[in-house]
């Protein structure tokens, strides 16, 4: 017998990786923010996706600034996915409460997470209404990973955490 779960029906897609998406306001302060919703969507031109709440403050300074970064973080940073994705940025300085480095990007304004082992540098696209998440569809500028753990896809030992759902996650294994 199969168990109804409509109401949780996103999860039968995960697990999927947990990045932290850097945004930018107009005046220069950069954010963090933990997700775990976001996916390729065209080579030709080169897309990805992510979905974040409305009225959330990242949603707010892309909205602003038209750029973001999607940062690869490692098992190391288990701590700063926890709180970059349960702190508002609006009351506080998520980087600095979860010990990470803001470097500048390559092409775009805002910043790359020091500590990650890659980076997706997007400049908006286009904005879609998807219910209570707001899909921004960003066009890649920019895309560098370490080297020593991908060669082409992801080496099973990278430690990527893959999030499961709420506060559960899970780890490649060779």
């Amino acid at each position: 017998m199969k168990k109804d779960i409509k109401d949780e029906a996103y999860r039968l897609l995960h697990p999927k990786p947990a990045l932290l998406i850097t945004s930018i306001s107009r005046d220069g302060k950069t954010n963090v923010m933990s997700c775990a919703w976001a996916t390729p969507v065209s080579e030709e031109p080169m897309l990805v996706l992510i979905c974040l709440g409305k009225g959330g403050y990242t949603s707010e300074l892309i909205e602003q600034t038209e750029e973001f970064v999607i940062n690869i973080p490692t098992k190391k940073l288990m701590k700063a996915i926890n709180v970059c994705g349960t702190k508002s940025g609006r009351e506080f300085d998520k980087a600095k409460l979860a010990g990470l480095t803001y470097k500048p990007a390559k092409k775009v304004k805002p910043a790359i997470i020091e500590e990650c082992v890659g980076h997706i540098e997007c400049k908006l696209n286009r904005k879609i209404d998807g219910g209570e998440c707001n899909i921004f569809i960003g066009e890649i500028v920019a895309a560098y990973a370490d080297e020593k753990i991908f060669k082409e896809v992801w080496r099973t030992d990278a430690d990527i955490p893959l999030h499961l759902g709420g506060s559960h996650f899970v780890f490649f294994k060779k």
